[in-house]
């Protein structure tokens, strides 16, 4: 899959099970055109008190952001844990010259039920929602979070929160179009 547009396609044809069991690991999408994340009037997804969910921005786009799609042959922790780097064989690889070869580490934290993200002392340093990490300290990450390792952004999904935010912004779309 190419596009995030394909991604919303797919989520039209599976629940959330099955999406979950084809795709258990967190989402990094980006956009290849420069300065995006500057420009981007973020869409995100909001759950409200009564556990209802919407979109409260909407962004074409985010249907042209590219998702980061891990390593066919991840470490054995993957997804539980996931090492994002320059190098070949961390489970997220992301090629450009100011990411690190070892970056950073995206892992799920079981007690909090939570994903987290801690930078694994890297060279240009990695940002959450435009703040730096401490490198060694975990940070908590959110749905819609924009993620900086180096000097590339991402947006960060959890599995269950990239199917929810895709099946909103589906039917959120369908809704424009009547």
């Amino acid at each position: 899959m190419e596009h995030f547009r394909d991604f919303m396609k797919v989520v039209a044809t599976m629940s959330m099970g099955e999406f979950l069991e084809q795709f258990p690991h967190p989402f990094l999408f980006y956009s290849q055109t420069p300065g995006a994340m500057d420009s981007f009037a973020h869409t995100r997804l909001v759950s409200h008190a009564e556990g209802a969910e919407s979109i409260d921005r909407f962004s074409e786009q985010v249907l042209d952001f590219i998702p980061l799609l891990p390593n066919p042959r991840p470490s054995r922790d993957f997804p539980e844990k996931s090492f994002v780097g320059r190098d070949s064989k961390r489970d997220f690889v992301i090629q450009h010259s100011t990411v690190s070869n070892r970056h950073a580490c995206l892992f799920y934290d079981t007690d909090e039920s939570t994903h987290k993200l801690v930078d694994s002392g890297s060279t240009n340093g990695t940002m959450v929602r435009g703040r730096a990490l401490v490198p060694g300290e975990p940070v908590v990450l959110r749905d819609g979070d924009v993620v900086t390792f180096g000097q590339m952004d991402f947006l960060f999904f959890s599995p269950k929160g990239a199917y929810r935010f895709m099946h909103q912004y589906r039917l959120f779309r369908e809704a424009m179009k009547d």
